[in-house]
């Protein structure tokens, strides 16, 4: 008895991730750990297709520190590579994407 192969058209079906489309745009909530400075504004939008350098490159600017240490959901930090969208959807805590950033390494 043989078994029909699985196929499945990419074409037609396309798998995307439930809830979020990665080129939608993405609250960001960035949140001071230890003596960080503390931003006047803490929630940005960011294209879900944007990389985690994007906000990492933006929070050294605007906090003006060469060393920067960021985390998502006071746990892990991405690489720099990271696609904003796919963090999200794996990651977000009440429609919003929390990064936590530090001057100093904050949790290993």
């Amino acid at each position: 008895m043989e078994e029909e192969p699985l196929t499945t058209p990419a074409a037609e079906s396309p798998i995307k991730s439930p809830g979020i489309d990665r080129d939608d745009k993405i609250t960001v909530h960035v949140k001071p750990v230890g003596n960080a400075p503390i931003l006047k504004k803490s929630k940005f939008k960011v294209s879900g297709l944007e990389q985690f350098n994007t906000i990492i490159t933006f929070l050294r600017n605007q906090i003006k520190a060469k060393d920067i240490f960021l985390y998502i959901n006071s746990s892990f930090s991405p690489p720099p590579d990271a696609i904003i969208g796919d963090l999200f959807s794996c990651f977000k805590v009440g429609g919003e994407l929390i990064v936590n950033y530090a001057i100093v390494e904050a949790w290993g």
